[in-house]
């Protein structure tokens, strides 16, 4: 017997009866895994990233780092390195030159394979066989990196660096420059990119000679694809979803596989299905069970889109240049159609549609730009997580990180701060200080 909560749903485990390799991309990762290459996985908001990363990279043959505002280059590798028992300290110059000191007290064994690597002091450090390992300093030269990569490549595991859209773009081009030299010594590093980046390559954006040394996989489904989710999912529960109702689940989904789960599940509780239905098969066609569903659906995102809505409006008044920019960026979005919002909306009729409304008139093009720069920054600082909405600068354009929201405009109670007219500012992120967007350590998000 197959459980509803083994086949829909959203569910972390890898292991789920609807789950499909769309377009051989379990291959695609596969492959670029041993042609050692990094890979950038990147995608929307529950598109199966984690899914394909964990099915054909399990944890126990990964290193996983999670990225935050208040990360630096440095700080992720010393947090890998921590990971492995190795006790390090590590710097970083503004010519990205790698400096600190590295201990393996805790790591014998691997201070052990490293020595076996000959891994010598002419880099400026040694690694000691006993279990007393001193310390091992770090050169003073950019390939001074080989430490650091050779030991968490030693250790045989794939670094991982999970949600890098978090990170400032300064670091992610720190860290591009990086990837290079540790590719070169032998460590090839795993991005996964939540909600963000919908053009391709962007890491080799980023540096031209990453070019050809990354595999940029893409996660988007096809219609069809969402299909044989819904078609392989009901076989596990014996059962089978008429086609009206199938394709009408399909359309709703937007081209989001979790929604898609979620809209699924939803039907089969309507259905009363909780498990494989046993005897004949059992048809499940378009009726009330699916508008239940979809109410409910819409229901449980109502607190996600409703607060990143407010929050958005009226805590970004807490930004000292006057912020009404965020209240009409906010409302031209929402105004927009289904196709700019997943494919882009180019900034300049982005600037357009907000002349037109009510009060928009006095935004600038400036203004607007340096606000679409903060965006995903001000979703992370206000705790919009995963982002809604995101910006390319070098396609100059506004994406929907979260197509979910498409369906909630659709049938959710959406109640939007501008059409009340001017709003209170009531909520809990309106203080008297303004907004502070210096992501220091102590600033970091608690999530």
């Amino acid at each position: 017997m197959v459980l509803l909560s083994e086949v829909f749903g959203i569910s972390a485990h890898v292991d789920s009866q609807s789950y499909v390799d769309r377009g051989g991309l379990d291959a695609t990762f596969t492959r670029a895994l041993n042609a050692d290459k990094h890979v950038a996985v990147h995608g929307g908001s529950k598109q199966g990233k984690s899914w394909l990363r964990t099915k054909r990279l399990p944890d126990s043959s990964s290193l996983l780092v999670q990225c935050t505002p208040a990360s630096s280059a440095a700080s992720l590798l010393q947090e890998a390195l921590g990971r492995l028992g190795v006790n390090a300290t590590l710097t970083m110059s503004k010519t990205r030159d790698i400096g600190g000191t590295l201990d393996f007290s805790a790591a014998a064994e691997l201070g052990k394979i490293l020595a076996k690597l000959k891994v010598d002091g002419s880099l400026g450090g040694s690694v000691s066989t006993s279990t007393t390992t001193e310390l091992a300093p770090i050169g003073r030269t950019a390939a001074d990196l080989l430490w650091v990569s050779t030991t968490i490549a030693a250790s045989k595991k794939r670094l991982v660096l999970e949600d890098f859209h978090y990170l400032s773009e300064d670091v992610q081009r720190e860290l591009a420059f990086l990837f290079k030299a540790m590719g070169e010594y032998g460590l090839f590093v795993v991005v996964v990119v939540v909600g963000v980046w919908p053009q391709d390559h962007m890491l080799s954006y980023f540096n031209g000679d990453l070019d050809g040394r990354i595999e940029d996989i893409k996660l988007t489904w096809a219609d069809i694809e969402l299909a044989s989710v819904l078609s392989q999912g009901a076989t596990a529960l014996n059962i089978e979803f008429d086609k009206i109702l199938s394709d009408e689940i399909v359309r709703e989904a937007s081209g989001s596989v979790g929604l898609l789960q979620r809209l699924a599940e939803q039907v089969c509780i309507a259905e009363s299905i909780f498990a494989t239905v046993p005897g004949r098969r059992r048809h499940v066609a378009a009726g009330a069970s699916y508008l239940l569903a979809r109410s409910a659906v819409a229901a449980q995102m109502q607190g996600r889109f409703q607060t990143f809505a407010d929050n958005f409006v009226r805590g970004m008044r807490r930004l000292p240049e006057g912020l009404e920019v965020y209240r009409h960026l906010l409302q031209a979005s929402t105004d927009a159609t289904d196709p700019e919002l997943t494919d882009g909306l180019d900034s300049a009729i982005l600037l357009q549609r907000i002349l037109v409304q009510s009060g928009g008139e006095a935004i600038r093009a400036s203004d607007l730009t340096q606000a679409l720069d903060r965006i995903d920054k001000l979703q992370v600082k206000i705790g919009v997580n995963p982002l809604v909405l995101t910006y390319s600068r070098p396609n100059r354009s506004l994406f929907l990180a979260d197509r979910s929201f498409l369906f909630f405009r659709r049938h959710g109670a959406s109640n939007w701060p501008w059409s009340e007219g001017e709003p209170e500012i009531f909520n809990d992120l309106y203080v008297s200080q303004p907004l502070d967007m210096d992501f220091g350590p102590e600033a970091a998000p608690t999530s």
